[in-house]
């Protein structure tokens, strides 16, 4: 078994996550360390984007408890979804205990999911195993891949497979199952690239 097929099996379960986070309209001038994450949804899948197990769960903002108009017609989650939430570092232990030993390495679309868990947790003194897994970048696989340079939204990488949008759009666990289903068209050796270049979070230890 050559060196990339022996990845490729270790890989071959997988976590992809997508994040729902507090944003207000000018959004585009909001640092990461003011956003709070709000719901975090993930599957567990294989390569080819099929889905064995899923998680979800609201988290409840501290910093800015109280939704903006903005947000909640973004996402369409509503401010008693998150008010009986969890908080984020309850929230964490509920997503390792459910990932725990099911994975090697886990994506999501773009950085901004790894940075916004990164800083919560940094923020907020947690640590999280799941966080300490590798992470894949899974929309420069995709560029890559299709020598896409512009509209590299999820949304967008949809329709480029001449797909529709299965779900509610701005809401973790339907940008997550649809992220999924992205992987059967990004090769192994993209991914492989990726984990190459991995960057671990600071707020990490080298346990687990």
């Amino acid at each position: 078994m050559s060196v990339l097929e022996q990845e490729k099996s270790e890989a071959e379960r997988i976590v992809v996550l997508d994040l729902e986070a507090t944003c207000w309209a000018d959004g585009e001038n909001v640092p990461i360390d003011k956003m709070e994450t709000i719901e975090i949804g993930c599957v567990l899948c294989d390569l080819r984007g099929n889905i064995y197990d899923e998680f979800s769960t609201f988290v409840r903002p501290v910093q800015h408890p109280i939704l903006s108009l903005f947000c909640t017609e973004l996402t369409k989650i509503k401010q008693q979804d998150v008010d009986n939430a969890p908080r984020f570092l309850e929230a964490m232990t509920l997503l390792d205990r459910w990932a725990a030993n099911r994975h090697s390495l886990w994506c999501s679309w773009g950085y901004y999911d790894f940075k916004l868990l990164d800083a919560e947790l940094a923020r907020n003194g947690g640590q999280s195993l799941f966080i300490q897994k590798a992470h894949v970048n899974l929309k420069k696989a995709w560029r890559r891949t299709t020598r896409q340079k512009r509209n590299a939204g999820l949304g967008a990488a949809i329709r480029f497979h001449e797909l529709s949008f299965e779900g509610e759009p701005h809401r973790a666990l339907s940008d997550a199952r649809n992220t999924a289903r992205l992987l059967k068209f990004i090769p192994y050796e993209e991914i492989a690239l990726q984990l190459s270049t991995v960057t671990i979070p600071s707020s990490s230890t080298n346990e687990g």
